[in-house]
């Protein structure tokens, strides 16, 4: 079977590999669409991980996506083969840049044939969308402001809605993300390029500011922006500097979210098939393995929201 690894960066390949076997409480899962991570596909391919080796792994970094069952496991139950299913890295299982993954059966979400594959290989990064706002403050009468308008500001802001926040901003430096963050469910916007809209958010302020960027300078504002709670959903690897007393003085209560866990994959499956969010307005376009260094370049420039690759 073909697989993808990227060799040193700025250099990946296409091989051949061996199909993986299914073992006892598995399924094999041929690969239908995966979606691409904006935060680690650049990272990764362009050497910007310090201390990461190459050759990565065959089928690495990819982790959402969307399969179908090919064979089923001995003891597996309520899963056949051709069920089409919702992939994470998760599961006991190699990442999905391979035409044929095994994956324990208890972490595949089943989801009907009639509904779109593209857009559910969306669904993992709207999972972890759910995990971060289950981690954060209960939202309901209260002002928050999602900071950063890419794939996952735009997924947490679809789900944020759900939940019956008083305003609800979005915060980006490009007005056409912005406009995404309205179309998303945000009652209003702010250009953080623009000095005299960012300070006055930071001087009405909001209960809860969520970062989606993993920029220092935007984590920052997060912090300035809040009186109450912050949750960080993208990281930073450079350190940098905070000043301490804000948050003592705010008592500024912060936390971190980093990946979903199987029941946050369930819950945004259901809203998905209830029609309560809608993945097809990430997706800008569908591109071959073959083009994976030209789907990065447009990730890292921001010339796209989410890119699918298929074999």
């Amino acid at each position: 079977m073909k697989a993808l690894r990227i060799v040193t960066p700025r250099q990946f390949e296409i091989g051949e590999i061996d199909r993986p076997a299914v073992g006892p409480g598995q399924v094999l899962v041929r690969l239908v669409y995966a979606s691409m991570c904006n935060q680690n596909d650049y990272k990764f391919f362009y050497g910007m991980y310090p201390g990461f080796g190459y050759p990565m792994p065959w089928g690495e970094f990819g982790h959402e996506g969307v399969g179908e069952i090919v064979e089923v496991g001995e003891g597996v139950a309520g899963l056949a083969s051709g069920d089409r299913v919702v992939l994470t890295g998760d599961g006991g299982g190699p990442n999905l840049y391979m035409e044929y993954v095994v994956r324990d059966a208890d972490w595949v979400i089943a989801i009907p044939k009639d509904r779109s594959a593209q857009e559910a290989a969306v669904l993992e990064l709207f999972g972890c969308a759910y995990h971060a706002l289950q981690r954060s403050a209960q939202l309901s009468g209260k002002e928050v402001a999602i900071f950063g308008l890419g794939p996952a500001g735009l997924c947490l802001t679809q789900i944020a809605r759900l939940r019956a926040p008083r305003r609800l901003i979005a915060v980006d430096l490009d007005q056409d993300r912005c406009a995404a963050g309205l179309k998303a469910g945000a009652t209003e916007t702010v250009n953080a390029g623009n000095e005299d809209e960012l300070a006055a958010l930071f001087v009405r302020g909001v209960d809860v500011a969520i970062d989606c960027t993993g920029v220092p300078a935007s984590i920052l504002n997060a912090f300035k922006a809040s009186r109450g709670e912050v949750t960080i959903f993208g990281f930073s690897m450079e350190p940098f500097e905070v000043v301490q007393s804000e948050w003592f003085h705010k008592e500024l209560v912060i936390r971190n979210s980093k990946i979903q866990n199987h029941d946050d994959l369930a819950a945004v499956v259901s809203l998905w098939k209830q029609g309560l969010i809608d993945p097809a307005p990430m997706i800008s376009r569908t591109m071959r393995f073959e083009q994976y260094a030209e789907a990065v370049e447009l990730l890292y420039h921001h010339q796209a929201i989410k890119i699918l690759l298929e074999w």
